[in-house]
Order: structure tokens, then sequence, then C-alpha cells
């Protein structure tokens, strides 16, 4: 059985996992850029737009922490979410609006790939988030 400890839950690994996942969109986007620098920029690109709301949305979800600060975490957890929604769609647009050429293929394959890495980032990191 698993003992309660003083710190409580300690908090993921945020800034690994980020470093993790820019690694990978790095070397996506150079596995694109042998199709093409069209295709190389493109990948960055839905790579990043993936990439900045998420690390908006993981700076507002965990700034708190604590059984005394649930309310603080429950509304920080909605605004992140909701920031990192009208930023990717805010991206997004500012994309198809100002970049041309544009390998569409190669942007949203890359935001999926990096939306896939993002489920696998703790496995991949190997890290349990929860003391025992």
């Amino acid at each position: 059985m698993t003992k309660a400890t003083s710190g409580g839950i300690r908090r993921p690994p945020i800034a690994r996992w980020f470093v993790i996942e820019s690694v990978i969109l790095v070397v996506v986007s150079l596995a694109f850029l042998l199709r093409g620098q069209v295709a190389g920029y493109s990948a960055l690109l839905g790579g990043l737009i993936f990439l900045i709301p998420h690390g908006y949305f993981a700076l507002k979800a965990f700034r708190y922490s604590g059984a005394r600060s649930a309310r603080q975490i429950m509304s920080s957890f909605y605004q992140g979410e909701a920031g990192k929604l009208i930023l990717c769609a805010i991206l997004f647009t500012m994309v198809f609006k100002w970049i041309q050429p544009l390998d569409v293929a190669a942007l949203f394959l890359t935001f999926a790939i990096m939306l896939v890495t993002n489920w696998l980032t703790p496995l991949l990191a190997g890290s349990n988030t929860q003391q025992s």
C-alpha cells in the first residue's frame, strides 16, 4: 500500500517534457526539410502552432498547488485551456494568411505528430508524477 507523504503529489516535469517535444519537433522538421524547404518550414510552423499554446496552458495550469488552492487550480486549468484553443486558432489563421508558399500537409501532419508526442511524452520521459 502506498503511504501519503507530506509533499503530496509532485508537479509533472513540464520543462523536461517541453524539451523532449522540442527535440522531436526539430527532428520532424529536418525530416520534412528533405522533401524541400517549404515542407521544412511548414512542418516547423505546424509544430510551433502546437508548442506555443501548449506552453501557455502549462504556465497557466500549473501555477497553483495544494488542496487549499483547489478553486484557483480549476480556474487556471479552464483559463489555460481556453487560452490554448484561442492561441491555436490565431496561430493557424496567421500562418494561412501570411505564409506563402505553404505545404499544408506538412503543417497539419507535424501538428498531429506533436499531439501524439504530447500523449506519449510522459512515457518517453519515464517519470512518475506521484510520490510513493
